[in-house]
């Protein structure tokens, strides 16, 4: 069986969203934008340490920007095979697909319906299907060595009740074994001098105190005196070679918690129940290797389905795209983007390839990106928003460089993902390639309206004009007078930085060298290069653009606020815009 989709109204962050689920799928996105809330709706239905007194959830639980007065979680649960689901849902499965719908209202009380369709749900008593089907769920505040003692029972337990006949007679041979080597030791250990003389006083005073005591005395023994007893409470320890080491640290021991619940659920395939998993933030104590590790061993190894909550650009980076659910928040409200796991988002991260990484992952955790052409670009917008004190990290906003690659897929994976963004890219005058006689156009307005025709909305009077006037940004190549551009040209150039505007691209004048000395800065270029030619000043920095750039701004940093107004900073202001827009509530 798979939980297949969930539907959430009125419920905390969630007025109306259907998400949809895989196997192993994985919930990113910004703080409070509905993760743990999302879990919260499973759990609702499914975990058994939510009792009936917290089913009937407080008004706070009811979503506050719609002043909704009812909460309705479906969970619709497909491919249906196990004799145990089959039995205790019957009728109510139809296609080996039912559906479990919990409802609330602060007026009333808490109802579970059941059925193959929301037409046919009927009222059932409470959640009855527990015994067989229930969620288990580790929280982010998770007692990592509480955890691993019950996992550790647990797993005892069930491997002791897999044993056949032979397997259980050979155990108890080797307990009775034991307990006579325990029987031995402790002995041994209350024949140590130090440990009789340190008793003596104690069992005579205890003579004193009662009669009853005469015959009795208090020894030291090692941990247990029954086996049984020190069996039961066996203690997790590292082995090497013959010595064993006590558990150290959280990120080792979240590594031990997770193969202990993994290797439990490989042993009790058989009982008749079963349990699915979720797991917040995997990654706690653990470094960027480890949690890259961690996403693929969860793919490889998980048999049960497993949702996972996570902050890790590291996991994200690594887990299989069409298992990612991407929440964001729009007016005050959480949705998924693509409705949840998608073959649309597997489609736009696969063409991303080898493209993604750690650095580009992060921003599916962003609430806004802002695309450039390379470092130089990252370099100068960090600093000039800092100096602005436009704090890009209170706003979730990342600024990416694309690094030569394009624009197209990073624009395809932030739509694909709900996340505003804007791009700033150049716009040189290049050679049109195998063009007789040669010719020369504006670069930068052909690749972005083939970014707008593929990536933005609204745009057919943008393409109807380019189609129209697409001819005048090419013109023959002129060697006696290179900067002699046709003014159609020009004017086709002006009117396309514009219109592309609206979507959120800006075209440079020509590139963010040019620009950047053109400016209200040209002054403090001049003197930080002791060159007074702007041509000349522009070629030198093109070299090593990043160094040049991170040198300019750690000591002219206190010049960049001279920018606020320029057009270099426009495509900023427009995406903290985009971004606050979308954030707050109507």
């Amino acid at each position: 069986m798979i939980i297949e989709k969930i539907h959430i109204k009125g419920f905390r962050n969630y007025i109306d969203a259907e998400i949809k689920f895989q196997l192993k799928t994985l919930i990113i996105g910004a703080n409070d934008v509905g993760k743990t809330n999302l879990l919260y709706a499973l759990r609702l239905l499914f975990d058994k340490s939510i009792s009936d007194n917290d089913l009937e959830l407080s008004d706070s639980d009811y979503n506050a920007y719609s002043e909704t007065d009812t909460i309705e979680i479906t969970v619709t649960i497909s491919s249906i095979t196990e004799d145990c689901l089959l039995s205790v849902f019957g009728g109510a499965i139809k296609d080996g697909t039912t559906i479990i719908r919990y409802t609330n209202s602060k007026s009333g009380t808490y109802n579970i319906f059941n059925g193959f369709s929301e037409s046919t749900l009927e009222e059932k008593n409470q959640r009855f299907y527990l015994r067989r089907l229930n969620m288990q769920y580790v929280d982010t505040n998770r007692d990592l060595f509480g955890f691993l003692r019950y996992e550790r029972n647990n797993l005892l337990k069930i491997a002791k009740e897999s044993l056949g006949k032979e397997e259980t007679e050979s155990d108890e041979k080797t307990i009775d074994a034991l307990q006579l080597n325990l029987n031995t030791i402790n002995e041994q250990i209350g024949s140590l001098n130090y440990i009789s003389k340190s008793l003596d006083n104690v069992n005579n005073e205890l003579g004193e105190i009662s009669v009853h005591n005469l015959d009795q005395n208090v020894c030291f023994v090692a941990g247990e005196s029954k086996v049984d007893r020190m069996l039961e409470n066996l203690v997790l320890a590292y082995s090497n070679g013959n010595n064993p080491l006590s558990i150290g640290g959280d990120g080792r021991n979240n590594q031990i918690f997770l193969a202990t619940w993994i290797s439990k659920q490989h042993i009790q395939k058989s009982i008749d129940h079963i349990s699915f998993y979720a797991i917040e933030e995997p990654e706690a104590h653990l470094h960027p290797h480890q949690q890259r590790k961690l996403a693929s061993y969860i793919m490889e190894k998980f048999d049960s389905q497993v949702f996972i909550t996570t902050h890790s650009p590291h996991i994200a980076s690594k887990f299989n795209p069409e298992c990612i659910v991407r929440l964001y928040s729009e007016n005050k409200f959480s949705f998924a983007a693509c409705c949840g796991c998608s073959l649309k988002i597997k489609k736009v991260i696969d063409e991303f390839s080898y493209r993604l990484n750690s650095l580009s992952a992060e921003t599916f955790f962003s609430d806004g990106v802002f695309l450039v052409e390379g470092p130089s670009e990252v370099i100068l917008y960090s600093a000039l928003a800092s100096e602005l004190k436009l704090d890009l990290d209170r706003r979730n906003i990342s600024i990416l460089s694309v690094e030569g690659i394009g624009f197209k897929p990073y624009v395809a994976v932030c739509d694909a993902l709900k996340i505003p963004w804007v791009l700033r890219t150049d716009n040189d005058i290049f050679t049109i390639p195998r063009s007789k006689p040669i010719k020369l156009h504006y670069a930068g307005i052909s690749r972005v309206i083939g970014i707008a025709d593929i990536c933005c909305e609204n745009t057919a009077n943008l393409l109807t004009y380019w189609n129209d006037h697409s001819s005048e940004n090419e013109w023959l190549k002129d060697d006696a007078n290179p900067d002699n551009i046709p003014d159609t040209a020009k004017a086709l150039n002006d009117n396309i930085k514009k219109q592309v505007k609206q979507y959120g691209i800006f075209l440079s004048e020509v590139d963010l060298e040019n620009d950047f000395a053109s400016s209200a800065l040209s002054d403090d270029l001049k003197e930080y290069y002791g060159i007074s030619d702007i041509k000349k000043l522009v070629k030198e920095m093109q070299k090593r653009k990043a160094e040049n750039m991170l040198g300019f701004v750690t000591k002219k940093h206190n010049k960049l606020s001279l920018l606020k107004e320029d057009s270099i900073c426009e495509p900023l202001n427009t995406l903290i815009t985009k971004v606050e827009e979308k954030t707050r509530s109507k």
